[in-house]
């Protein structure tokens, strides 16, 4: 044997030796050996108390169904007598005084007797079908058996038998009364006490001798009935066996029954009618053997009624009897049955009684461990799942770096082992709760190093685009000014990501808004920040606008969200931002992109993740965006969703509660068409936990169909060309409309409602429209890259407001034609200025002069090709020193600069400007 197995077996060794067992284990050494020879003595006398009771039960549940199935055989037998008289009074008809009501009466007479069998048929089944095993394998075989017999019996009860086929009557009633009586003798001997024995014996015998008795009234009232009123051989010898087996099952009663019963017996077969029966049976033999005629006797008129009126009187006579006897069978077995639960009572107040002191008598040497251990085990329990937790989150949401107080110990004053444990478990709380704060402290340093890194980067980035744009100003060469805008871009991208630094640190803007922003506008800003950008399709309701305090966190929200569908969708697809309203005041946004989606299992655990943000830690570096957009989302009731699209690709529903959503045209304004009033505002969404609206399979909003507007009357006057409209459309940038057909609305999605002119979303031509937008702002507007870093400088500087044109008090020239929305000059946007109607007036006598393309694709400038008539002074004018540039300059650049790019690219692309028509937004 080696060292090592040596080691191990000492080991073994000492471990199972009683210094080195733990405290519960000698306790329950202590406990456990008194109360375990208690149990066994105990269990020893319960269980067969339990057995005895059992079994009692038993004997009394059989004698109460043995009653009812002996009541049964009779009444069954009474059924079959009486069926035999109606039978031979129809045969003997001829010879009756008023055949018809005499027959009529005992039909009735049987019918009723019949419906007696019934109710004690459906009681017997109930009964039969409770005998199992239990009782004895003989017992529950001839249960079988009996139910058999006793569903054949009920379901043929009602059928009429064949007039003239006695002897089958007898053979169906016999078989089922002798299968009856069978088990009535089984369940008599399940018992092991001698009386109940004896007394269910004497039963049998007697219920036996009942049958044979009422078989030979059978037979007998048959042959009184017939005609020729003479025994046949066959007859005369079942009516001998049968009187013979009557005497026989008398011998038996005698044998086994008391001296009551027996007094009771023959007390019973003293009766007149008993003694007329067998007198009559004895003259039917005599003649019956002779081969006589059953004849009259002198003295007496022996008829077939009296015999079976006689023959009734003594049966019932023995009912008495019976009854007596079984009588003391439910005594005997009631007595059983309670002095053996008296028994098992008093058996098991003894053995709880001695088990009560033996544990009494542990318990007091125990208590003074166990009261201590209870004690120490609670506030262990609640230190560590209520307490503990409780201070830690106390001191992350109160961002408190010193360690609160908390003195609270163990209660536990005792000088022993127990009481050394409950001190040693007060240090390990404090020292739990020193870490507690170090944490919280080092997460506070961890924030407060991201605000940090964040402000000196976005102060940078602040002053590099506030360079980039003095830059923009004073460019005047399309290609560097093109360079400088997707420098301008890239700068807001890097702003971004500063401004994620901010969420993750837990910090909220300074800065908010107080004005509404429109939803549109919103988007555009967003996609300001994304690379990218001119491959999302913009089709966002014009009449919704986010409230402002949140204007600046939707536009990080959906800048997160579009820039993963634009980096994980192919170059050459699109990403397809939309909106719809939902009933109650919420809208609805989405951002589409046909990329490679997520299995099913990563959007459910993204889903979580933007419906519960998690702590901040390692993997929020590897995915910053999602946890950015379940920040913002969390902060301002906004649920965010990822679905699958309809074919590949993922769809992120964003769900703005109606408290976001505010209204931007509150007030109502004369138009050509009449005053209408303002925009209602949206009443308040129901708080739910899921977004409520008609779905498709894919889990996005079903299409409402609208119906077809009829055009309008008049065909409007082909509008005059336009470098760039005021909602976004160009001469180059969508197809002339068709006389007589009203405009055409903006490309929606089949997974969301169309917002169209018919759609209620906006009015129709010819209708009022809302101010202060112009019908020519209420039609998309398409977007291009180069406004974005200027619409997100909209969101960056709030606090400055473009000048304000008041509308034209009368219409300018040109009045459009019936059918026609009237111009009016819409509000300053984020890169529209009043200079605006020179451009056009410019736009529409001269065409602009292009001078090429450059290899990337843009259109290369002529300088002062496409001056606006009047904005330059002549060349002998001196040169005089210019003012500055104002932000209205910028955008009539912007403006001529778009129309440049457009037609630049579609002279490019050798394609018409109608291929653009499929970029613009959905009005």
């Amino acid at each position: 044997m080696s060292t090592e197995q040596k080691t191990g077996e000492r080991e073994r060794a000492k471990r199972f030796a009683l210094r080195n067992w733990r405290v519960p284990t000698r306790l329950t050494a202590l406990i456990l050996a008194p109360t375990l020879i208690a149990v066994i003595l105990a269990g020893i006398r319960v269980t067969e108390s339990v057995d005895s009771i059992a079994a009692n039960e038993r004997t009394l549940a059989a004698a109460e169904y043995a009653a009812r199935l002996r009541d049964l055989s009779q009444q069954l037998a009474t059924e079959r007598d009486r069926t035999a008289w109606v039978d031979g009074l129809i045969g003997v008809r001829a010879s009756l005084r008023d055949p018809g009501r005499v027959i009529q009466q005992q039909e009735y007479d049987l019918n009723q007797q019949k419906a007696t069998v019934d109710r004690l048929l459906a009681a017997s089944i109930d009964d039969v079908k409770q005998i199992d095993e239990s009782y004895g394998e003989r017992a529950a075989e001839e249960a079988r058996q009996t139910l058999s017999r006793l569903e054949v019996i009920a379901d043929s009860h009602a059928a009429e038998r064949d007039k003239d086929a006695a002897t089958s009557v007898f053979f169906d009633y016999g078989q089922a009364i002798a299968t009856i009586l069978r088990l009535h003798d089984e369940l008599g001997e399940i018992s092991d006490d001698p009386q109940v024995v004896a007394a269910s014996r004497a039963l049998s015998a007697l219920a036996h001798a009942k049958d044979e008795a009422s078989q030979q009234r059978a037979v007998l009232t048959t042959e009184l009935l017939e005609p020729r009123q003479a025994f046949t051989p066959d007859d005369l010898q079942r009516f001998l066996g049968s009187w013979s087996r009557q005497a026989g099952y008398t011998t038996a009663f005698n044998a086994e029954a008391d001296t009551a019963a027996f007094t009771a017996f023959y007390k019973a077969r003293s009766v007149p009618a008993a003694r007329d029966v067998e007198m009559t049976k004895a003259w039917a033999v005599a003649l019956g053997s002779r081969n006589h005629a059953l004849r009259p006797i002198p003295g007496r008129v022996i008829t077939a009624q009296e015999w079976f009126k006689d023959n009734t009187a003594a049966l019932e006579a023995l009912t008495g009897v019976e009854q007596q006897v079984a009588d003391q069978v439910l005594g005997r077995a009631s007595a059983l049955q309670s002095a053996e639960q008296r028994s098992a009572l008093i058996a098991g107040g003894l053995i709880l009684a001695l088990i009560l002191l033996v544990l009494a008598t542990t318990v007091l040497i125990a208590r003074s461990m166990v009261r201590p251990l209870r004690r120490l085990r609670a506030e262990a329990l609640e230190i560590a799942g209520i307490r503990l937790p409780e201070v830690v989150r106390r001191m992350r949401e109160a961002g408190e770096p010193q360690q609160p107080a908390d003195d609270h110990s163990v209660t536990v004053d005792s000088a022993d082992e127990i009481g050394e444990v409950a001190q040693a478990f007060d240090e390990v709380h404090q020292q739990a709760v020193r870490l507690a704060a170090e944490e919280s402290q080092l997460r506070n340093n961890v924030n407060a190093m991201f605000v940090n890194l964040s402000r000196r980067t976005q102060t940078l980035v602040e002053r590099q685009i506030s360079l980039i744009d003095g830059l923009e100003r004073g460019e005047q060469d399309g290609t560097r000014l093109a360079d400088l805008f997707k420098l301008d871009h890239l700068a807001t991208r890097m702003r971004r990501n500063s401004e994620n630094l901010l969420v993750l640190a837990g910090h909220e803007p300074a800065r908010k808004r107080s004005q509404p922003a429109r939803l549109v506008d919103v988007v555009r800003a967003s996609l300001s920040e994304v690379e990218g950008y001119e491959r999302v399709t913009v089709r966002v309701h014009r009449s919704a606008a986010v409230a402002g305090h949140a204007a600046n966190d939707v536009v990080h929200l959906v800048a997160e969200l579009v820039e993963n569908a634009v980096a994980f969708s192919s170059r050459d697809t699109k990403v397809i931002v939309s909106s719809s309203p939902i009933e109650g005041g919420a809208v609805l946004l989405a951002v589409s992109d046909t990329g490679i989606g997520l299995s099913p299992e990563e959007i459910m655990e993204i889903n979580r993740r933007l419906a519960e943000p998690p702590t901040v830690d390692v993997s929020v570096s590897r995915r910053m965006g999602l946890f950015v957009v379940g920040r913002l989302a969390q902060r301002h009731g906004i649920r965010v969703q990822l679905r699958p699209g309809d074919v590949t690709g993922l769809i992120a529903m964003v769900l703005f509660p109606a408290e976001l959503i505010a209204n931007p045209d509150a007030k109502p304004v004369a138009t050509g068409y009449g005053e209408v009033p303002a925009w209602p505002t949206p009443a308040a969404i129901e708080p739910t936990g899921a977004f409520h609206m008609p779905t498709t399979t894919s889990g996005l909003p079903v299409r409402r169909p609208v119906p077809p507007q009829e055009p309008p009357r008049h065909a409007p006057r082909e509008m005059p060309r336009e470098p760039a409209s005021s909602n976004g459309w160009s001469a180059f940038g969508a197809p002339p409309r068709p006389p007589g057909r009203p405009e055409q609305a903006g490309e929606i999605t089949a997974a969301f409602p169309a917002f169209t002119e018919h759609s209620g979303a906006f009015p129709v031509l010819g209708a009022p429209s809302y101010e202060p937008r112009a019908e020519s702002l209420e039609r998309g507007d398409e977007y291009l890259p180069i406004f974005a870093s200027v619409e997100s400088a909209w969101f960056r500087r709030p606090d400055q407001k473009p000048p304000v044109v008041p509308p034209q008090s009368t219409p300018p020239q040109g009045v459009p034609m019936p059918g026609v929305p009237p111009q009016a000059v819409p509000p300053q946007s984020a890169w529209r200025s009043s200079a605006d109607t020179g451009y056009r007036a410019a736009a529409a006598a001269n065409e602009p002069a292009a001078g090429g393309v450059t290899p990337a694709g843009l259109p290369r400038r002529t300088p002062r090709a496409n001056l606006v008539p009047g904005s330059v002074n002549a060349a002998s004018s001196p040169p005089a020193t210019a003012p500055p540039v104002s932000p209205e300059a910028v955008r009539d650049r912007f403006s001529s600069f778009q129309q440049g790019v457009r037609r630049g690219r579609a002279e490019a692309a050798g394609e018409s400007a109608d291929g653009s028509a499929n970029e613009r937004e959905g009005s």
